[in-house]
């Protein structure tokens, strides 16, 4: 805990009345913190910050207040779990301030609560709070009230970034806040907490999921544009349902760390395509298939705006499937495939229809009620002759929301990723 300032001033004063007291070195000048990471000019994911959450053992020593220096007056943290407002609108606008993609309900691209709302979610929550106050006595009552001279706050605070598509925590960063107010009335705790969020925000390894290109990482290497030459799947049109165990071979398992989605081969020399939010900023992932092999794969090129990889796994004679660039008409016969739950459910089949053609933020999808989850996430959406039509990017949820999923559609993919069959 940082010293009172009270305690400072008695220091002074003491060393003022004493002629033997010997004035101390300097003290070293510390280095300047590094600033928090803006969005930059490609911008961030969309993010809402949610809550900021009190968790504080009761009895824990709160705040003293000083007069020159004696302590007149302590209180302790009475244990209520609280949610503090003013934070949440503190923290918001320091995010818009560096340019990240603020979303609030008034402005969801959906519905509130649902998924598409925002694919981050922030929240923060304070382990420790220490509150100092200096004051002296009011002269407009005679000395009989005081006012404040100055107001310190430390706070130890933990940030966490969830992924509302894949349901998981990417992102957790504790930090010290502190800040210091002159004056009265003197409210220095919501500056605390914007500057513990400073902190956190200059860790490129934890704002690293909220960026378009991450710092440090395969999304935010300089990944060349130029077509890259794909060898087209060879495989003739199947025939759904009854084809549906040949279609079910070309569809993988994508492993990253401890979390899990979905991709599908799309040539025979190894090529995957996946959602670019399952293989997040690794530069490598490992891939099942259906008939037991595991196979490491190589993140070759990815498009966060876009939401598309394409992965590489060795080897040729792959199971594939091709792609279809076409638009898929509204009522078209889609058949989903992937692992929604748990892995022991890879490759479980839905069926369903083309629902819609949406445009939304300037970014086309392919809306389907087939039923998907979670680890569907990058996985197919087939027609009935088994040609990859989209790639399933995000399933809504909400009181009421029922059969709302969508997916990138293979044009989109191809187009941002540069491939080039042959």
């Amino acid at each position: 805990m940082r010293r009172g300032i009270g305690i400072r001033l008695a220091i002074v004063a003491l060393c003022g009345a004493m002629l033997a007291c010997t004035s101390a070195p300097p003290a070293p000048e510390k280095p300047a913190e590094p600033p928090p990471i803006a969005a930059g000019k490609a911008g961030s994911h969309p993010v809402v910050f949610r809550k900021a959450l009190f968790r504080i053992p009761a009895g824990t020593p709160l705040s003293v207040g000083r007069l020159r220096g004696r302590v007149i007056e302590e209180r302790t943290w009475d244990g209520a779990l609280e949610e503090s407002q003013t934070f949440n609108v503190s923290a918001t606008d320091e995010l818009r301030r560096l340019g990240y993609d603020i979303k609030d309900s008034s402005d969801a691209v959906f519905t509130p609560g649902s998924t598409a709302e925002a694919r981050y979610q922030i929240a923060a929550i304070i382990h420790a709070l220490s509150v100092e106050f200096e004051v002296k006595p009011d002269p407009a009552t005679y000395g009989r009230t005081f006012v404040n001279v100055s107001s310190e706050a430390t706070m130890q605070i933990e940030f966490q970034i969830f992924d509302s598509v894949v349901k998981q925590m990417v992102g957790k960063k504790r930090v010290e806040g502190y800040a210091i107010e002159h004056g009265r009335p003197g409210a220095p705790m919501p500056k605390a907490f914007v500057a513990g969020l400073r902190r956190a925000l200059a860790d490129s390894a934890f704002v690293a999921p909220l960026l378009k290109q991450a710092p440090g990482s395969i999304a935010g290497r300089a990944l060349a544009r130029d077509p890259i030459e794909v060898e087209r799947c060879t495989s003739t049109s199947l025939k759904l349902p009854s084809d549906l165990p040949a279609a079910q071979d070309a569809v993988v398992v994508v492993v990253v760390g401890s979390s899990s989605g979905t991709g599908t081969v799309v040539s025979p020399d190894g090529y995957v395509l996946t959602a670019a939010h399952v293989v997040g900023t690794q530069p490598n992932a490992l891939l099942r298939f259906n008939s037991g092999l595991e196979l490491p794969a190589e993140v070759i090129r990815i498009d966060n705006g876009r939401d598309a990889a394409l992965l590489k796994v060795p080897g040729r004679g792959h199971a594939c499937v091709r792609t279809e660039a076409t638009a898929v008409g509204v009522g078209t016969e889609i058949w989903a495939i992937g692992n929604p739950i748990a892995e022991e459910l890879a490759r479980s089949v839905t069926r369903g229809v083309a629902s819609g053609n949406r445009t939304i933020q300037d970014r086309d999808y392919l809306q389907t009620d087939a039923a998907v989850n979670p680890g569907n996430s990058g996985g197919p959406l087939l027609d009935a002759a088994g040609r990859l039509r989209g790639i399933v990017v995000v399933k809504l949820e909400g009181s009421g929301i029922e059969g709302l999923a969508f997916a990138v559609p293979i044009s989109d993919a191809e187009s941002s990723l540069g491939i080039a069959w042959k």
